[in-house]
């Protein structure tokens, strides 16, 4: 039997197409219905009935139920009956766009999919607009970065129902445009800062203290990694000085801010360090290159620009293999220091949540073992950003019965199913992460598990001892994956031995 494809941007489809209507159930609905059908002949009937629907909306239905169970017989059987009967229905489109994004010519892939829109104008394809759009960022191709993702804009929605807005869109491929050609890259960066400040001077209105206050320090966050991008993009167009003026500014400003928000400090701190380096100011440099290297932040850092900064102020390379030494030393008490300051003792709320596959699982089942659960969500860049370093840690493990990697998407939005797009992205992106869905209560518009364990920001890391008691609290991410897959495997080795 050939391999079954993962197909889920029809199911976001079907989902908002229903949506339109306010009685109408979710696929996500009908598929808990299902499982709650405990009479085997009752079951079998309602999804024959569901095989021979004349809808491919019912079809669907069964079809993600066989999947949920892993019965790849049914799988493919439904599926089968489905390209079928519905040669130009959504599932036919969407092995087509994977045929297409499958072809390593991004023209060739252009000529294929523009031809596939022609074919199907109303094709749910806005998340590969997206990513064709970055790729002709990437390459510098500003008209095409253009064309698609003005189309993205136009067909997608926020979690309003409102298009989303052009500039914003732009400036994000233009941070990806910077890099091949930042001088195109800058007007669309600056429209997008234009944007995040006319959206933060809103009034917030509804919904829920936290999770206004949660959209605000997202929406600033956001803003200023934009202005960091904004800074490198005039550092690489040979705007170098006006980059270190802008941004020492802007620091200046944060500096005399509260303490809570120094997130955003710490972010333009990154820029801050980038123009220096933009401008050879090697010297000035060297203090947060010392800060960064202590801190285990590699990713701009090297031994070359570390010895750079300490030849340029000291005068000469004498005594640096000392130095050195101390800063690598001074490094190690950092990180076991910083990992210690985190640690807690206190009892890990117990929870029940669905996997993506429909199963349940329960934290007190786990007793015994290491848990680290990793709330996130498919909207949160940082979130995505710490994935690889987290793939490493859980390939790290992934021998290990006594350590099990628990990954919660929490406080989705946007339109269609939260499920089934938490589900697309981790297919589509070869993470081999076990997801469960901390959906959101309709009455109370909170996450359940997110709100007993207090989080306030993600991506938030909690690694359970296998007494059930938390004994480390994270969020954010730095950037460096290394640094991140030591912190936590430090941690997990320590809460197995507590």
């Amino acid at each position: 039997m050939k391999k079954i494809s993962i197909i889920l941007g029809l199911v976001a489809l079907l989902c908002t197409a229903q949506a339109q209507n306010k009685k109408a159930v979710t696929l996500q609905e009908r598929l808990a219905a299902l499982t709650e059908i405990k009479d085997t002949k009752a079951l079998q009937s309602a999804l024959k009935k569901l095989e021979r629907s004349k809808e491919e909306a019912d079809r669907m239905v069964a079809y993600w139920y066989y999947y949920g169970q892993k019965n790849e017989e049914k799988i493919d059987a439904v599926q089968q009956a489905v390209m079928r009967d519905f040669p130009n229905g959504q599932l036919s489109i969407q092995e087509k766009l994977k045929e297409i994004n499958s072809i390593k010519s991004l023209a060739e892939r252009d000529f294929q999919f523009q031809a596939l829109l022609k074919e199907y104008p109303n094709a749910p394809v806005s998340f590969d607009m997206y990513n064709m759009a970055n790729a002709y960022a990437a390459e510098g191709n500003v008209e095409k970065m253009i064309q698609y993702a003005t189309s993205y804009a136009d067909r997608a929605l926020d979690r309003n129902g409102n298009h989303l807005d052009k500039a914003w869109v732009l400036s994000n491929c233009a941070q990806i445009l910077s890099r091949s050609n930042p001088q195109a890259a800058l007007p669309y960066l600056e429209d997008g800062l234009a944007y995040h400040r006319s959206d933060l001077s809103k009034p917030e209105l509804g919904d829920t203290e936290q999770i206004r206050k949660e959209r605000r320090r997202r929406g600033e966050q956001a803003y200023y990694i934009l202005l960091s991008s904004y800074a490198d993009a005039l550092g690489r167009a040979e705007r170098a000085a006006e980059s270190l003026q802008l941004v020492a500014a802007v620091r200046q400003e944060l500096m005399l801010k509260p303490s809570t928000e120094q997130g955003n400090l710490e972010i333009m701190d990154g820029a801050y360090l980038n123009a220096l380096l933009a401008n050879k100011k090697y010297a000035d440099a060297l203090p947060y290159l010392e800060e960064q290297y202590i801190k285990g932040h590699t990713g701009v850092v090297t031994v070359d620009l570390l010895q750079k900064g300490y030849v340029e102020r000291k005068g000469s390379s004498e005594g640096y293999e000392e130095y050195q030494a101390a800063l690598d030393k001074t490094k190690i008490a950092n990180a076991e220091a910083e990992m210690m300051k985190k640690l807690v003792s206190k009892d890990a709320p117990d929870f029940e949540l669905k996997d993506l596959d429909g199963k349940t699982v329960r934290l007190a089942d786990l007793r015994g073992k290491v848990v680290v659960l990793d709330f996130w969500a498919t909207w949160c860049g940082p979130c995505k950003a710490s994935f690889p370093a987290m793939q490493k840690a859980v390939d790290q493990y992934k021998d290990d019965k006594n350590v099990r990697f628990l990954f919660l998407h929490t406080w989705e939005r946007g339109g269609g199913d939260a499920t089934v797009n938490a589900k697309k992205y981790v297919i589509d992106n070869k993470y081999n992460f076990e997801v469960l869905m901390d959906l959101r209560d309709p009455s109370t518009k909170e996450s359940a598990v997110a709100q007993a364990y207090k989080v306030d920001g993600i991506p938030t890391k909690i690694i359970i001892d296998p007494q059930g008691r938390i004994r480390f609290e994270t969020s954010g991410f730095s950037g460096d994956e290394a640094t991140a897959v030591k912190e936590l495997s430090a941690m997990i080795e320590f809460a197995r031995k507590s």
